[in-house]
């Protein structure tokens, strides 16, 4: 169990660091691009990205 806290405290802070400051080399990765079509803009990709990261971080602190 200790290892799973770990890996979801570093993934949320990772999922945040994508969503709030968007670095170029991964924002634009085909995955994000496809990501902007389903979710109709780039806005809602990025909320989508900070909400997922805040859940995964807030399990993991949990644990």
């Amino acid at each position: 169990m200790q290892t799973l806290k770990i890996i979801l405290i570093i993934y949320g802070i990772l999922c945040l660091y994508v969503g709030i400051l968007k670095p170029p080399f991964i924002w634009h990765m085909k995955k994000f691009d496809v990501l902007k079509k389903i979710f109709k803009g780039e806005r809602n990709v990025q909320i989508f990205v900070i909400v997922w990261g805040l859940i995964a971080l807030i399990i993991g602190l949990y644990i």
